[in-house]
């Protein structure tokens, strides 16, 4: 509805003729004007008429479907962030449902719904969806730029797609990040730095997780504090300093209650589990207790990805606690629920069952599952992540007893390595 419009039914519903709305504000006959389109208000002139109206500037500018659009679409975000994604769905469809729906509203509305898909771990066509709204909608406002550019690099990073996640995630940080907010740069730069951790090159990683610290800092987004702590806590556990990553992920924790960041709490609270897993004399109840919690909060909100991963922590406890039906259980547990676009978890699950069914005396069966977790391997791309899950296949195969078998386990991680680090020099170098 056109200003002009709006003002007029306001101005009715309220019993005022044009006489007395100006009264004091501007003249009768500059009120004829707006009503009749033939005048744009300034911003002061705006506020002045909503005081006498008795309605906020927004309900002045803005019609009530627009307004029930716009509720609809910030409810859909909220949602998404608290991570209950079937309730971001189902209000991101209403906004494209809608009538007459600005461009704005709609280019909103579906990066929620690809960021749900994305969350629910089906990535099938998403990053190209993605691709096509950030080449197309290019003078967006900045913020939704944003959004959909780091909705990017996190597909790219959890598709395992690690080298197209450090390319795109360098450029948008190189390109746009000086007309992005602050707080959308710090998800960048953790995006950015967990896909160069994640290749091997924990040196880029760790400049950028400091410029994340600092910006947060600056910030004070409880979301971004989230983020950068996160990622810190990371970086320090790969260096083996496990007291600082505990204190680190402990402030994530911390904040995301804060922001009531439903969503990544239960994956932070694992993350201490299995930091709490490598410290001297670990206290198993503890770890076992926040395993489990996150187990049940990630199902709650349909993340089986995580959810998989609090399976192979539970499974550890038992393991070391020598329950070997139940560090059993756990695992088929993860590999049950787990969908099958997903190899990462699926291979490190396969790995932990065989470690398991070895204990147990079964080693056919876990000779088996070794060769299912390398299946599953051979369509990720290099990256440290990979390296490690075949490092942990080659030490289930010292343990059973397969040298052979383990040295060429160990030369497919050392390959791997090798492949991850040629590739990030040659993204180093095509960025100069």
């Amino acid at each position: 509805m056109e200003f002009g419009k709006r003002l007029r039914e306001l101005r009715e519903r309220a019993g005022y003729t044009q006489a007395e709305l100006a009264e004091g504000i501007a003249a009768s006959s500059y009120i004829s004007l707006l009503e009749a389109g033939k005048r744009k208000p300034k911003l002061d002139l705006v506020i002045k008429l909503s005081d006498r109206l008795g309605v906020s500037s927004d309900e002045l500018l803005v019609d009530s479907s627009m307004q029930e659009i716009s509720l609809n679409l910030n409810t859909a975000k909220v949602a998404l962030s608290s991570g209950d994604l079937e309730i971001a769905k189902e209000y991101a469809e209403r906004v494209l449902s809608s009538r007459g729906v600005q461009h704005s509203f709609v280019l909103a509305a579906s990066v929620v719904l690809l960021q749900v898909k994305a969350r629910q771990g089906s990535f099938d066509g998403v990053l190209d969806k993605l691709e096509i709204l950030f080449k197309d909608n290019f003078h967006a406002e900045p913020d939704v730029l944003a959004r959909i550019g780091n909705e990017i690099v996190r597909v790219c990073f959890r598709s395992g797609n690690l080298g197209m996640g450090v390319q795109r995630g360098e450029e948008f940080l190189r390109n746009y990040s000086s007309r992005w907010p602050d707080n959308e740069v710090v998800e960048l730069l953790c995006q950015l730095g967990n896909c160069h951790f994640h290749r091997g090159d924990t040196a880029r990683a760790g400049e950028i997780v400091t410029r994340a610290l600092q910006l947060a800092e600056k910030c004070r987004s409880p979301k971004a504090m989230v983020q950068s702590y996160w990622q810190s806590s990371v970086l320090a556990e790969s260096r083996g300093d496990l007291t600082l990553a505990l204190s680190q992920i402990t402030q994530a924790v911390h904040w995301s209650k804060i922001a009531e960041l439903h969503q990544v709490l239960p994956i932070l609270n694992d993350n201490a589990a299995k930091i709490m897993l490598d410290l001297p004399n670990p206290n198993y109840t503890l770890i076992k207790d926040l395993a489990e919690s996150a187990y049940l909060d990630l199902t709650a909100q349909n993340n089986p990805g995580h959810a998989a991963y609090t399976c192979i922590t539970l499974s550890e406890v038992a393991f070391r606690e020598g329950n070997m039906d139940k560090a059993l259980a756990y695992v088929q547990q993860g590999l049950a629920e787990l969908p099958k676009g997903i190899p990462g978890p699926k291979a490190s699950l396969y790995s932990q069952e065989a470690k398991v069914l070895f204990r147990l005396g079964r080693v056919e069966e876990s000779k088996a599952q070794l060769e299912n977790a390398i299946s599953h391997m051979s369509d990720m791309a290099p990256s440290k992540e990979l390296a490690i899950y075949w490092g942990e296949v080659a030490r289930v195969y010292v343990e059973i007893g397969l040298p052979d078998k383990a040295i060429y386990a160990y030369e497919q991680a050392i390959s791997v390595k090798a492949a991850s680090q040629a590739e990030q020099e040659f993204f180093a170098n095509a960025s100069l």
